[in-house]
C-alpha cells in the first residue's frame, strides 16, 4: 500500500562512524589487519571524491541501481551515490546518464569491469556475493575524483555527513535516543526515511530522525513493518495512515524554507520524532500556526513561514485552489 509515492528508488539509510566488523573486503587488506587501518582506507579512499557524504544503505534490495556521470568533481565525473551498502546476492546495475564523456566502472583489483561508454542509458550488471568492499573507478576520470566503493554485507564503515551549525529544534528532540545530528541530504530530488527502526526502547524510531533538504525534495517514509506506526505533523496539517506491512509507504514534498516536526501519533511521548529541515530557515526555526487563510494572512505566513505558506498553497491547489487568491494560483 502506498501514498502518492515514487516506486523507483529503493530504501536508504546513512550509516554512523563505526568499527569495522567481521571480514574486510578485496582490497588488500587482510582479515588480521587492524580494524582503523580499514576503516581509515576507507574514508582515505574518498578524500578526493566531492559527492560522498556518507554510505546509503540499500540492504533488503535484491537491485541497486548507481548513476554513472553524476554531477560531482567539476563536471559530469560522479558515481550516484558514491557509496553504497548491500547485502551479499545484490545485483548492481550502473546507469550511464550519457553526461561528462567516456566513463567506465573499473573494479581495483580487477573483479569486474564494464565497457567505455558515453550513451546515455547504457547499463553495466555485476552480483556481489561475497563479504567486504569492491573500491572501483571511472579509469579516464580517476584522477579527478570518479571514485566510489560497494560494501558487501554488514560491515561498519564510513559516516554521515552532518549539517555544520545544528538547527534550532526547540524541545522537540529531546529524548529522541537515536538522535545524533542532523543528516544532510541536500542536493538529492528524493530522500527515504525508515519507519519503525531500533530506538526509544523497541521499534520505536524515524531513521534518520532528522535531517536537512532542499526546498522541492520528495521525502518518503517507508515502513519496516516492526510495529504500527503513521507520521503526523499537526503544524503543517499533513498525517499517513496508520500502515503496519514492510514496504508501505507515504510521501511529502516540500517546498519553501522552515522545519516539519513529526511524529507517531501513538509513540511520539516515548521519543518517536523526527524533524525536516526545509532550505536555510532563519533561527529560531518555529513555524507560526497556519490559521490565516485570507490573502494578507497568506502573505503574513509566507513572511513568517514560507515553508508553511507553500504547504498550504499546495494542499489548496491540490483541490482546485478554491482557498488560493488568484493573484496566487
Amino acid at each position: 500500500m502506498t501514498d502518492s509515492t515514487p516506486t523507483a528508488m529503493p530504501r536508504r539509510r546513512f550509516l554512523r562512524t563505526a568499527a569495522l566488523a567481521g571480514a574486510v573486503a578485496a582490497t588488500g587488506v587482510s582479515a588480521g589487519a587492524g580494524v582503523a587501518t580499514a576503516a581509515e582506507e576507507f574514508e582515505a579512499w574518498f578524500a578526493d571524491v566531492g559527492n560522498y557524504d556518507g554510505v546509503a544503505d540499500y540492504r533488503g534490495q535484491s537491485e541497486v541501481r548507481v548513476g554513472v556521470g553524476t554531477a560531482a568533481n567539476g563536471g559530469a565525473f560522479g558515481f550516484g551515490p558514491a557509496a553504497v551498502q548491500v547485502d551479499p546476492g545484490t545485483t548492481l546495475v550502473w546507469e550511464w546518464t550519457g553526461e561528462g564523456g567516456l566513463h567506465n566502472v573499473a573494479e581495483t583489483e580487477g573483479a569486474f569491469e564494464s565497457e567505455l561508454t558515453d550513451e546515455e542509458g547504457h547499463t553495466f550488471e555485476q552480483a556481489v556475493e561475497t563479504e567486504g568492499i569492491h573500491y572501483y573507478v571511472c579509469a579516464p576520470h580517476e584522477a579527478m575524483g570518479m571514485k566510489a566503493a560497494v560494501v558487501v554485507g554488514d560491515l561498519g564503515v564510513g559516516s554521515a555527513q552532518t549539517v555544520a551549525e545544528e538547527p534550532i529544534y526547540g524541545h522537540w528532540l529531546d529524548g529522541v535516543s537515536n538522535y545524533e545530528g542532523t543528516v544532510d541530504m541536500t542536493g538529492r530530488e528524493e530522500v527515504r526515511v525508515a519507519v519503525g527502526t531500533e530506538g526509544n526502547g523497541g521499534m520505536y524510531a524515524f531513521d534518520p530522525p532528522a535531517m536537512k533538504v532542499d526546498s522541492g525534495t520528495t521525502v518518503v517514509w517507508e515502513w519496516t513493518g516492526e510495529g504500527e506506526h503513521d507520521v503526523v505533523d499537526e503544524a503543517l496539517g499533513y498525517a499517513s495512515p496508520r500502515y503496519s506491512e514492510a514496504g508501505d509507504t507515504f510521501s511529502r514534498r516540500f517546498e519553501g524554507e522552515g522545519i516539519s516536526k513529526y511524529a507517531c501519533s501513538t509513540l511520539g511521548d516515548i521519543g518517536m520524532k523526527g524533524a525536516i529541515v526545509v532550505g536555510d530557515p532563519p533561527a529560531p526555526n518555529e513555524l507560526p500556526p497556519m490559521v490565516e487563510r485570507g490573502v494578507w494572512g497568506l502573505l503574513g505566513l509566507a513572511v513568517l513561514s514560507p515553508l508553511a505558506a507553500g504547504e498550504y498553497l499546495r494542499r489548496q491547489r491540490a483541490t482546485g485552489g478554491r482557498d488560493v487568491p488568484a493573484a496566487l494560483r
